[in-house]
């Protein structure tokens, strides 16, 4: 079930890729994935779902551990427990999810809000994030696997993914976990939380997979893009030229992310609905959803976005602050196009 998804990828005149995708983690590893501050993100949220659709969905589809480490010093293990261990752990696991739910459903017959009693079922829930950046490395350096046989490691062949590891060496990715389905797990060197370690590799191959769409100065990088309707909304009556329909669709979808419950994303799209989400989040002010759409730099907006402090009695403007729009490089995102869009 951890899984990623590229809904939109995009690549400058100069070479800065931008790229959107939704991601589905286990709700465990959110806080830690939400330290990397150079994605724009918008989050499936706990206190907007309702309460019997988070139940249903932690009984029909709960997040299980991938495997058990055996108990270890420190924040990382080396050693899984299995056969009858790894069984039991899930039935330990699954009756802790069956304590947890029948507490959230006296404390909702006793009136108290979800936002609280929802709190419970989160070690057992999947999680949606939808984000979009510019700049991946460091995330992909601190949480993708470390894969590599003690022979190789201090040569320093390394890769950060099954896949990656499997076409270097000329294999079959199923062959060995058929044979061995433990293989990866013994010759991860890798730190990050295994959970972590799996969605960053979704992640990255993802996006070595995915081939962006060459843009021009002054297009439009629009999640979900390609897949607005324009001529169904001509024909109730909205007038805005494309770019514009295109982007009050797209920041609505985002934002109709929070509270979205996994399984439930294919729901026929509401193009009346959207749009007046999208201007009740331009009054309120709103803004997370809006990072998500970004527009290409021409040269002269590379020159002209800094991200610093312009020094011109010694090395004025370095190549390195240049083209900088909030977390993004390259492009300029549409919330930085709205004045005061950091104030209430």
């Amino acid at each position: 079930m951890i899984k990623a998804e590229i809904i939109a990828d995009s690549k400058n005149e100069f070479g800065n890729r931008i790229t959107t995708m939704i991601v589905t983690m286990p709700r465990i590893i959110l806080a830690e994935f939400n330290t990397h501050r150079m994605f724009s993100r918008n989050s499936a949220s706990s206190r907007a779902i309702p309460f019997e659709k988070m139940v249903k969905s932690v009984e029909e589809n709960p997040f299980i551990p991938i495997a058990w480490q055996k108990n270890h010093k420190g924040m990382q293990g080396s050693e899984y427990v299995t056969c009858r261990k790894h069984e039991n752990a899930i039935y330990e696991w699954l009756k802790a999810r069956d304590y947890a739910v029948k507490q959230a459903r006296m404390m909702n017959n006793d009136g108290i809000t979800k936002q609280l009693i929802n709190r419970l079922l989160e070690p057992f829930m999947w999680h949606t994030v939808i984000i979009t950046a510019t700049e991946w490395e460091n995330f992909f350096a601190l949480r993708c696997p470390r894969y590599s046989t003690e022979a190789k490691i201090n040569h320093g062949i390394i890769f950060r993914s099954k896949k990656d590891y499997c076409k270097h060496y000329k294999t079959d990715l199923s062959f060995i976990e058929e044979n061995d389905n433990m293989f990866f797990f013994r010759n991860n060197k890798g730190q990050a939380e295994i959970h972590m370690m799996e969605l960053a590799e979704q992640m990255w191959d993802a996006m070595n997979e995915s081939a962006p769409k060459e843009l021009k100065a002054g297009e439009w990088h629009i999640p979900f893009g390609d897949n607005i309707d324009l001529t169904q909304l001509r024909n109730k009556g909205w007038a805005s030229d494309d770019d514009d329909l295109k982007l009050q669709i797209a920041i609505t979808r985002c934002a109709r992310v929070s509270y979205t419950v996994v399984g439930e994303e294919s729901k026929e799209p509401n193009y009346e609905k959207d749009i007046k989400l999208h201007d009740k989040l331009e009054k309120d002010r709103h803004w997370s959803p809006f990072e998500h759409c970004a527009k290409a730099m021409s040269e002269e907006e590379w020159v002209n976005y800094i991200n610093g402090i312009q020094n011109h009695r010694t090395t004025g403007i370095t190549n390195d602050i240049m083209g900088w729009s909030g977390n993004f490089r390259g492009f300029i995102q549409y919330r930085k196009m709205f004045d005061n869009e950091n104030i209430k």
